[in-house]
């Protein structure tokens, strides 16, 4: 069993297709493909017609009306009449209730087009951190497959002695369960691997990732001082830019609602043609004339609009405040990250190299028979625990490249160092 376990394993991860997926090419198909991006996109269009009606409305309306119908009374005879007509009016004063929705609608398509970079950047470090993910947990299960044969080896070569006679059955088991463990943790691995590619299909909104597989890439972000990548986030981040027009939005939306304390003029055009029986001739007449309408007394409801349009703007002055404060800790963050991560490679590369040092004497001192089984398994587990930190430490590497990219508003700054 635990052979088949190994092969499909071996299969698995050492068997690689013609042609792997770059980063690049996984970013720009989620760009292309993932559902939820194209519905943000979709907010623009549906902006941009919201700005439309708020133009149309500021521009002159043409209706048409007509009426049909016949009367007789006691005294009378019978009569038929009927009349049509056209009116044209145009809005002269609003109190700039017009004028306002007009910009509000503007900045409507502004904050629209912002949201969609936004999700179209926080896609991008999606995609990415699904790929990482995938290269990493790829990565240690290589570890844990070659760490496995070569416990593999010294079971065989323990076995060996122990059917001669020279060695204890408990030293034989025990290697034989160093082995198991490192199969178990190369089959964590691998399944760890599968959900990555998983996650990384779903934000590509491809079905299948028979065919799917990563690519080992490298990436490095010279590292600044934490208060530059502060700034540059104040003035990339596209939700930070968003909330700043939502707060002028908010600001217009007062002045919207003040118009109702204001009047309203129309300047009215009209033509009318009436006619009634018997000869049905029509008698043209026409109307131009200014109409005004003023609520002097609405019950308060005008002074509710206006306090609680003034609370909104309150209430996205808090958001931006937070959403500030929440750039500047993820900048940090991420700056700090990348920064252990570095240190983190140097030390980790060096453990490797002095882990290598120690299995090779723990090995030989064995086969001369002055070590133990208890030397060559503890050594062999310590290499393997120093290449999995090391791995980790890569990825984290770029990983936190990417977080930092992200964190001030440009995840493709670390997607073009790879160019």
């Amino acid at each position: 069993m635990k052979k088949f376990l190994t092969a499909i394993l071996l299969t698995l991860l050492l068997t690689q297709p013609a042609q792997a997926l770059p980063v690049q090419k996984a970013v720009q198909t989620a760009l292309t493909n993932n559902p939820n991006l194209q519905r943000t996109e979709q907010s623009i269009k549906i902006a941009e017609e919201s700005l439309k009606s708020a133009r149309g409305q500021k521009k002159f309306s043409v209706s048409a009306s007509g009426s049909l119908g016949a009367s007789k009374t006691e005294y009378l005879e019978h009569t038929e009449h009927a009349s049509t007509g056209l009116s044209l009016t145009l809005p002269l004063y609003t109190g700039k209730r017009l004028e306002t929705s007009i910009k509000f609608a503007e900045l409507g398509i502004d904050v629209a087009k912002f949201d969609f970079s936004q999700a179209r950047d926080d896609l991008i470090y999606q995609v990415v951190t699904a790929y990482v993910n995938a290269l990493e947990s790829l990565a240690t299960s290589k570890v844990d497959l070659e760490t496995e044969k070569n416990l593999a080896e010294h079971e065989k070569m323990i076995a060996a002695q122990f059917n001669a006679g020279a060695k204890a059955k408990i030293d034989l088991l025990r290697a034989q369960v160093a082995t198991s463990n490192a199969l178990q943790d190369a089959a964590r691995s691998q399944a760890a691997y599968e959900v990555a590619l998983t996650n990384l299909a779903a934000l590509m909104s491809t079905d299948s990732i028979a065919n799917l597989t990563v690519e080992d890439f490298d990436t490095f972000l010279e590292l600044d001082e934490v208060e530059n990548y502060i700034t540059e986030a104040e003035e990339n981040r596209h939700d930070l830019k968003s909330d700043a027009l939502r707060i002028e939005q908010g600001e217009i939306s007062v002045d919207n609602a003040k118009s109702g304390w204001y009047p309203n003029v129309n300047a009215n055009v009209g033509t009318n043609l009436n006619a009634s029986a018997h000869e049905w001739h029509w008698t043209p007449d026409a109307s131009v004339g200014l109409s005004a309408s003023w609520n002097i007394f609405d019950g308060g409801v005008t002074r509710a609009q206006v306090d609680s349009a003034k609370v909104e703007v309150e209430r996205l002055k808090l958001a931006f405040d937070s959403d500030l404060d929440s750039v500047h800790e993820s900048v940090v963050t991420a700056h700090k990250n990348l920064r252990i991560a570095l240190l983190r490679l140097t030390t980790t590369q060096r453990a490797v190299e002095l882990a290598e040092e120690e299995r090779f004497i723990a090995t030989e001192r064995y086969k001369v028979g002055e070590g133990i089984i208890l030397d060559i398994l503890d050594a062999e587990l310590a290499l393997s625990t120093a290449k999995k930190n090391n791995v980790s430490a890569h990825y984290d590497v770029i990983r936190y490249s990417f977080d930092l990219s992200h964190a001030i508003g440009d995840t493709l700054k670390a997607i073009r160092n790879l160019e």
